[in-house]
């Protein structure tokens, strides 16, 4: 590992730099869909050899910054393929989200990397104040700008259960942080500082919390029920229609009426509820007393159609991303208005100072982008359909953020419906998957999750997909909703808290190393 590290250390910094870029595509390879979590541990050792090295400031914040970038660049690609949807009009912006977004979330990592160096920390305290400047960087991300918080590390153990099952005490970003802090042990071992047997006690110890972990985590789903609100039935629908032909005028009626079929398959099982995606109704659903008659015809006796579909004002001309509960009487009985809308996707954030630069003008695809209102304070986050407990509904990406489930409301499930057709065949479907099972963990509520395109699943609320549908798969899925945990996560009652103060300590441990370190190096805990 010294050798390593002094091979590292005789590189330019351009070299540097590349190599840190490179460390961060193998995050990304970390994460869903491939989840290669044993390059976690490469990947952040290297980060750190590779600011340790670093001569000035400059230096510090780009060693983070590109190891960010070749992140987001690998983790976040998708996001451009919603730009070839209408290439005509959409295909020259696509540098903006392939290369110029990740260019401005890897900011956040890079001020992580420069904090980090400016402690003059060095060694064992140098990670944990590391790890904490990153974690406290994510929650940035995560936050700024209404916020972006996809694609955390901590992800990576969604495909692995027992792991996951600490989610429910610490959230994602306490399962993050404890990834990261781990993956940036083996560094010890270039450390001229410390004795090799050290740096091998820090990292056994490093593995013996994950194996705690995995056995507490075992334990729970050992524990766990499968018990269901067996009183009513539900029915998934996934119409599996390609986005670019979702809203064209002349097949919108077709695309409807092959939900209409799906929800009408007779297979012996008959829903009470059906459920349907994002945006599934094509059409202004609350204005169209019409619409609203034919789609009676099709409601299960005394049950409901819970459908995606865009609300309109005349009055105002303002629009909403909405869910809509429609009963066998034609009457919308309740509706959810999308809270957190996506930028550029569903507004035009700076739409006065884009016109009054003239940016405008110059990109004209960015003035017939239309807006989405956002509802008003106070507006339902939680639906109730007869027979069933209430539900927490989330459009889309709503669900990528951990603190924004628990509504003022009880819930006993979560609704999500999605529309990732914008995304295609790539790994954003699948890290949305990831996201969605993890706040099922978290919060110990299932998930009732209806997709477009895919993937549509029920997921209990330990994270066990029950069943599925998978991506572009057309079909349906019939089941009952799981119950949640008899009691409340430790996670869902104190929420961000719990890492919040795992980040705090990690800190103030960094800081007391490199502080007074002179006085402990020689003690018996290091030697």
């Amino acid at each position: 590992m010294i050798s390593l590290n002094e091979w590292i250390q005789g590189l330019t910094f351009l070299k540097k730099a590349l190599l840190a870029f490179l460390l961060g595509l193998m995050v990304a390879a970390a994460l869903p869909p491939v989840h290669l979590v044993f390059l976690l541990p490469v990947s952040f050792t290297g980060l750190i050899l590779i600011l340790s090295g670093a001569k000035n400031r400059k230096q510090a914040f780009f060693v983070g910054w590109w190891f960010a970038w070749g992140q987001f660049i690998a983790g976040l690609y998708w996001i451009g393929v919603a730009f070839t949807i209408d290439a005509d009009a959409h295909a020259a912006l696509m540098p903006l989200p392939v290369l110029a977004l990740p260019a401005f979330l890897a900011i956040f990592p890079g001020l992580a990397t420069l904090a980090t160096h400016m402690t003059k920390v060095e060694s064992v305290g140098r990670i944990f104040i590391f790890t904490s400047f990153w974690i406290l960087s994510e929650y940035v991300r995560g936050t700024i700008f209404t916020g972006f918080p996809w694609n955390l590390v901590g992800y990576s153990w969604t495909f692995f259960l027992p792991v996951l099952q600490s989610t429910a005490y610490i959230g994602i970003y306490g399962l993050t942080l404890l990834t990261v802090l781990v993956s940036c042990l083996p560094a010890l071992l270039a450390d001229r500082h410390i004795p090799k047997s050290t740096a091998i006690r820090f990292i056994a110890t490093g593995g013996m919390v994950f194996i705690l972990i995995f056995v507490a985590g075992q334990w729970r789903l050992n524990e766990q029920t499968t018990d269901v609100y067996s009183e009513k039935k539900i029915r998934i629908i996934q119409p599996n229609i390609r986005q670019a032909d979702k809203w064209k005028p002349h097949l919108r009626r077709n695309h409807l009426l092959k939900t209409i079929t799906l929800s009408q398959t007779e297979n012996g099982f008959h829903p009470d509820y059906l459920i349907w995606p994002e945006t599934a109704v094509p059409y202004f659903l609350t204005t169209s007393d019409q619409l609203k008659a034919q789609l009676t015809e099709f409601v299960p006796q005394g049950g409901a159609i819970v459908t995606g579909a865009p609300r309109h004002n005349p009055e105002t001309n303002q629009y909403w991303n909405s869910v809509h509960v429609l009963d066998g009487d034609g009457q919308i009985k309740q509706t959810y208005d999308k809270q957190h809308l996506v930028p550029y996707g569903e507004y035009l954030p700076l739409r006065n100072w884009l016109k009054a630069t003239g940016l405008m003008k110059l990109i004209p695809v960015l003035d017939q982008m239309s807006d989405f209102a956002i509802p008003e304070a106070g507006a339902p986050k939680v639906i109730s359909l007869s027979g069933l407990p209430p539900a927490r509904v989330m459009i889309c990406y709503e669900i990528a953020f951990p603190w924004e489930v628990v509504p003022n409301t009880q819930f006993s499930w979560i609704l999500n419906a999605t529309n990732d057709g914008w995304f295609g065949n790539t790994s954003g479907p699948y890290q949305h998957l990831a996201i969605t099972i993890t706040r099922a963990v978290e919060h110990g509520k299932p998930v009732i999750r209806a997709a477009n395109t895919g993937i549509s699943a029920i997921i209990d609320p330990y994270g066990n997909i029950v069943q599925k549908l998978d991506l572009n798969e057309t079909g349906i899925i019939d089941g009952y909703i799981p119950m949640p945990t008899e009691t409340i996560t430790f996670y869902g009652n104190v929420g961000e808290i719990v890492p919040a103060i795992m980040t705090l300590i990690l800190f103030i441990i960094g800081v007391y190393y490199g502080r007074f370190r002179s006085r402990y190096k020689n003690t018996s805990f290091l030697d």
